[in-house]
């Protein structure tokens, strides 16, 4: 089976490389701030403690009482 030939390959492949090095910048001066990260971090322990909690609804007894209606 014959191979397609790839002319921009190289190119693309160092171009990938280049845009995979450079991490994103901010979006603005307010991703900067210190507020904003400890907005972050409170909403990421308000969200963690909530998933993790136990259920609130009490468990009914092991051995519950049953009365019989006639």
């Amino acid at each position: 089976m014959k191979s397609i030939p790839d002319v921009a390959g190289e190119a693309r492949r160092a171009w990938l490389f280049e845009m995979q090095c450079h991490q994103r910048a901010p979006q603005s001066d307010f991703e900067c701030c210190l507020a904003y990260r400890l907005c972050f971090i409170v909403a990421v322990f308000v969200i963690g403690l909530n998933l993790l909690s136990p259920d609130p609804t009490p468990s009914p007894p092991a051995r519950a009482a049953v009365r019989h209606t006639v």
